[in-house]
């Protein structure tokens, strides 16, 4: 099996159009304010002489693209894109062409069939933003789109590594993107699931819902010995992956064996002790189903995980999620220094450690982890506030831990049941 690494990263959220943008404003305290935040489009990315589409493209085909453009451009690759059969496309949404549907739909409401729009119709399926980024950048080889509900751009991700393992591939430009529009806003409204950002702090709240917004979130992968000859920068190797299912992630009564078999089977794949993971990026987004996830990383992990959620800052962007999670990750370990006020931020995901044999511990954990460096800020309910235990810094402790404790686990869980688990082992 060839080592699949990460040579371009690119990002369109809400809270910047870069990964370094990106890490800069979540150690700066930015959030998303409100549901419903869009993403700044930046297509001055797409090179003059293909922007001739995009007046035709929805917002889906357009945040794509244009993130894959970031993507390609960070790793260095040329457009058209040498060894084109060689070259393929993972990605993955989770609400697709639903928007460019519903407006569709609602053009021949309102005026009958004559309405019926060409060029609407041919992005009717979800698959149309994959084909206009290989149209774009010339690519011929693998084209796939999955749907796996929020957990769809990390599985996207997932699956271009098997790609390139399996050696179908020498490079894969693989993430996750939704885009947000009144029809998904009217819908989640009606439904009663839509929530506001205060509505949304992770394993605080319990608040069925999504506070939404849209990013997308692209990555090229590529295979390791081909990185090398070209001399190409990395963030990060991808050290294995799973993908399961939970049938009771709904239920009142959920059981979580999926989630936690999941984790189990992607630190199986990569051989890799549960030890060796020094930092968990958590889907929890403040809902019912935090519960489950902190109930399986306390049990793969043991009574002290470390544990990000970034959907406090983010909200919810569905597909690009996971995605859009392990480029985060890939930009904390490259930001050296981080100003002290991201200690402050990464620390603000309160992670209750579980009941202590003979009591409940009544105690909860805020842990961040920074380059080598890890904080542990605790909160006692008798205190007045958190404090930080110098401890606690892996920077004190044997060279020896400090390494054992590289890999990052980034989970993505969706009220369907999917549930994706990914290494990552970042370079810095």
């Amino acid at each position: 099996m060839q080592p699949v690494v990460i040579t371009g990263i690119g990002v369109v959220s809400p809270l910047g159009c870069s990964v370094a943008e990106l890490t800069r404003n979540y150690a700066a305290f930015e959030r998303v304010p409100r549901a419903g935040e869009l993403a700044q489009i930046p297509l001055e990315v797409i090179p003059a002489d293909k922007r001739t589409r995009i007046g035709r493209l929805d917002r889906l085909c357009r945040m794509f693209l244009a993130t894959s453009y970031l993507a390609v451009e960070d790793a260095g690759l040329g457009v058209p894109v040498d060894d084109a059969e060689r070259v393929g496309l993972s990605f993955g949404t989770g609400f697709g062409c639903l928007l460019t549907n519903a407006e569709y739909h609602q053009k021949i409401v309102d005026n009958g069939a004559a309405a019926a729009s060409p060029r609407l119709f041919a992005y009717t399926v979800s698959s149309a933003a994959a084909g206009e980024v290989s149209i774009a950048f010339g690519i011929k080889g693998p084209n796939v789109t999955t749907h796996m509900g929020f957990a769809a751009g990390l599985g996207a991700i997932g699956y271009g590594f098997d790609l390139i393992q399996m050696g179908k591939a020498d490079v894969v430009l693989a993430g996750g993107a939704d885009a947000i529009g009144p029809a998904l806003i009217d819908g989640l409204r009606e439904m009663g699931l839509l929530k506001a950002a205060e509505q949304s702090r992770p394993f605080e709240d319990a608040v069925a819902g999504v506070c939404p917004s849209e990013a997308a979130a692209v990555l090229v992968l590529e295979r390791a010995d081909r990185a090398a000859q070209r001399g190409a920068r990395v963030w990060g190797r991808i050290a294995g992956y799973a993908a399961g299912f939970e049938p009771t992630l709904t239920h009142p009564a959920r059981e979580g064996t999926g989630v936690v078999g999941t984790m189990q089977r992607a630190l199986s794949l990569s051989g890799q002790p549960a030890n060796a993971v020094g930092l968990v990026l958590s889907s929890a987004h403040g809902t019912p189903i935090d519960a489950i996830e902190r109930a399986a990383i306390t049990q793969v992990f043991g009574a002290q995980p470390r544990v990000l959620a970034p959907k406090a800052a983010l909200g919810e962007t569905f597909g690009a999620s996971g995605a859009l999670a392990l480029a985060l990750a890939a930009g904390l370990a490259h930001a050296n220094p981080l100003p002290e006020e991201a200690v402050d931020l990464l620390a603000n995901t309160p992670f209750e450690t579980p009941p202590k044999e003979g009591g409940s511990s009544g105690r909860t954990e805020k842990l961040v982890q920074i380059n080598s460096s890890t904080v542990r800020a605790e909160e006692d309910p008798s205190s007045q506030g958190p404090s930080r235990s110098p401890a606690h810094d892996l920077s004190t402790l044997p060279g020896g831990e400090a390494e054992s404790t590289s890999l990052v686990m980034v989970n993505s869980l969706c009220y369907s049941g999917n549930v994706v688990s990914l290494l990552f082992h970042p370079e810095r």
